[in-house]
């Protein structure tokens, strides 16, 4: 780890904008790559790193360099790091179950075909299909957060991409499609037990 540079911190925390920031990259991107590489091998670490600088940016302001009293800076950005990671994690195995859903709703969509005399596996179908219907025309939620969906959830679309597309954080998709595949989830489940 390189030596802190107090000047540095200070130009950046006054100014988000500061082409300083391109000196701080430099400075720690390579640390930054190798600590999670190491710790956190299945996590994207280019969005881990950009997760981390945007709460690294908020919190610069109000940070104090104190080795003495908080510990270094590298403390300060390992801790961040590692949290942002372990958030990443989090989504990855919520991502892995939303596939789970979808293989299992695949799985009885070919069960059904196959065996029309199956009317348990039919239904369920039946619900999953009208509870996705339900989910999209419901007002409780904009057009754009379904759009987000069903571009995510739906069709497979990678989540950077439509974060970018639609001016938002890969964070906030993310939210979105967890959010609504659970509330797609529970639809189903209480329609197919009626």
């Amino acid at each position: 780890m390189t030596t802190t540079s107090t000047t540095l911190l200070k130009a950046i925390g006054a100014d988000a904008d500061s082409p300083r920031w391109l000196d701080f990259v430099s400075r720690y991107r390579p640390v930054m790559e190798s600590y999670l590489k190491g710790k956190f091998p299945t996590v994207d670490v280019d969005d881990v790193m950009q997760e981390t600088l945007v709460v690294i940016a908020r919190k610069l302001p109000e940070y104090r360099y104190a080795p003495d009293e908080k510990g270094h800076f590298r403390n300060f950005l390992i801790g961040i790091l590692r949290n942002k990671a372990r958030e990443a994690l989090k989504q990855q195995a919520q991502d892995s179950r939303v596939v789970e859903v979808a293989k299992d709703f695949a799985a009885a969509s070919q069960a059904a075909v196959a065996s029309d005399d199956d009317e348990m596996e039919n239904w369920r179908i039946f619900a999953y299909e009208v509870a996705l219907q339900q989910l999209l025309a419901s007002t409780r939620f904009s057009e754009r957060t379904r759009q987000i969906f069903v571009r995510t959830a739906l069709r497979g679309e990678d989540p950077a991409s439509v974060a970018t597309l639609f001016g938002t954080t890969r964070n906030n998709v993310d939210q979105i499609k967890s959010r609504l595949t659970s509330e797609l989830r529970d639809l189903a489940t209480r329609l197919a037990d009626e």
